[in-house]
């Protein structure tokens, strides 16, 4: 295959295809790295060796309808000198996982409109797959909100699944980001969001509710020096 259209169409300018093989709906692309270990990483000699490989499987990009798997001679290498062993890099992927980058990238652009079991029958992978990467992206670019510097807050509950589920969240006023949900709805709801306060020593200066009777004594019982704003659309009604 060409060099050219590797790198094109799934990024692989290190790489060289040596190999294709089409099994049905799937087209298996066996690839290596063009260029060799030059030097050790431990102590920078120059004597290093091949000395074993693998082959590993690595979803890729679909084309024309038909899954991609990349299979890539993984190669290691050990030292003359120190007897160090290494593998090389694989650019494509991160670690044991066995989905490009380029794949994951695509995974998450289409969880944008369709499910997780959509996803899944669209590309042909396992659910599971689908998941890790949706979980993975969310960890990397939605991190646990910081209570640091959070002054002003509001507490408001609302229902889900057709008013059978409720949650309860606390919103920074500032920023307006939410800040805290909590399962539920009343004091219970708000447990473990005051045990977070205390712990971090927040001084919460202002917050605002609606007059629910248990919003009302959860701020008494855990902030008491707090000015409490009641909602006004909640006083006019």
């Amino acid at each position: 295959m060409n060099s050219s259209f590797l790198y094109h169409a799934w990024g692989l300018y290190t790489h060289e295809c040596t190999c294709e093989e089409y099994k049905g709906n799937r087209i298996i692309l066996y690839v290596q790295t063009k260029e060799r270990i030059s030097c050790c990483l431990c102590c920078g000699a120059r004597s290093v060796v091949k000395n074993r490989y693998r082959l590993r499987d690595f979803v890729r990009l679909p084309i024309g309808g038909k899954r991609v798997t990349i299979r890539m001679k993984v190669q290691r290498y050990k030292c003359k000198e120190c007897d160090f062993d290494q593998q090389e890099n694989i650019p494509f992927a991160t670690g044991s996982r066995s989905y490009t980058h380029r794949f994951a990238k695509y995974v998450v652009d289409l969880l944008r409109v369709m499910t997780l079991q959509d996803v899944s029958h669209h590309l042909g992978v396992l659910w599971d797959m689908v998941k890790e990467i949706h979980s993975s992206y969310l960890e990397r670019h939605y991190s646990l909100p910081s209570l640091d510097k959070v002054e002003n807050i509001g507490i408001d509950e609302f229902a889900v699944k057709k008013g059978h589920v409720y949650k309860t969240i606390v919103v920074d006023l500032n920023s307006g980001k939410i800040i805290y949900v909590g399962h539920g709805k009343g004091t219970k709801a708000l447990k473990k969001f005051w045990q977070k306060v205390k712990r971090k020593n927040i001084k919460i200066k202002h917050m605002a509710t609606d007059l629910s009777a248990a919003f009302i004594a959860s701020v008494m019982e855990n902030c008491p020096d707090a000015v409490h704003v009641f909602d006004h659309f909640h006083v006019v009604k």
